[in-house]
């Protein structure tokens, strides 16, 4: 009970930070899927799902995977998806210099062909952030952001559990998911039925916050 209270506590304050956003509008029954660390082997499965579900994601991409991988960039977008910055290898930004935080996510913008709408966002991996490093951020242009569903899906292999974390949104509720799980790829499908059968519409990050 303590640690519950304490996190809505600590919630209730990242929600109250400009440009750090974590929760959109909570008038309108929409949320964002959000998927981190791709592209990998798996990104062509996971864009044939969402094309099949009808639905937008947002993909939070490694500037190293994504020199690796630049086809799967453009058809990120050609798809309609939001892509947008992880940083460049996975480090966490709060043991970065300002110097090599700028140099992630700029070597990141760069490679991916910046981004396409309008602001640049990013989400610091493994959601590590402080003050430093929110300045940083800020007064380079960026949105940082976070989530407040977390799947544990980057630990979680059986899809139904994967699927139950996601029972309980709220609109303007922001999922965080991964690529390259095979068990992701089979709980999206429950996902998105239980979504659309609580009356929920799936768009971008961007889009949930442009209202």
């Amino acid at each position: 009970m303590v640690t519950s209270v304490r996190a809505a506590v600590k919630n209730a304050v990242v929600d109250r930070i400009p440009g750090l956003l974590r929760r959109g509008p909570t008038t309108v029954k929409r949320v964002a899927l959000t998927f981190d660390d791709g592209p990998d082997d798996l990104t062509g499965d996971y864009l044939e799902l969402l094309d099949h579900l009808g639905i937008p994601g947002t993909f939070f991409v490694s500037g190293k995977r994504a020199a690796e991988r630049p086809e799967m960039i453009r058809e990120y977008v050609r798809r309609g998806h939001q892509v947008a910055n992880h940083g460049y290898d996975h480090t966490r930004f709060t043991k970065l210099s300002r110097k090599d935080l700028l140099d992630q996510v700029e070597r990141t913008d760069h490679i991916i062909g910046g981004q396409l709408t309008g602001r640049s966002w990013v989400r610091p991996p493994h959601g590590a952030i402080n003050t430093n490093t929110l300045v940083t951020l800020r007064a380079a242009g960026y949105l940082i952001a976070l989530w407040s569903i977390d799947t544990k899906d980057h630990v979680e292999r059986d899809p139904e559990k994967v699927a139950e974390r996601c029972r309980f949104v709220a609109p303007g509720d922001v999922l965080l998911f991964h690529e390259g799980k095979q068990s992701t790829l089979q709980a999206l499908p429950l996902v998105v039925a239980s979504l659309h059968g609580a009356g929920y519409e799936c768009v971008t990050m961007h889009d949930l916050f442009a209202r």
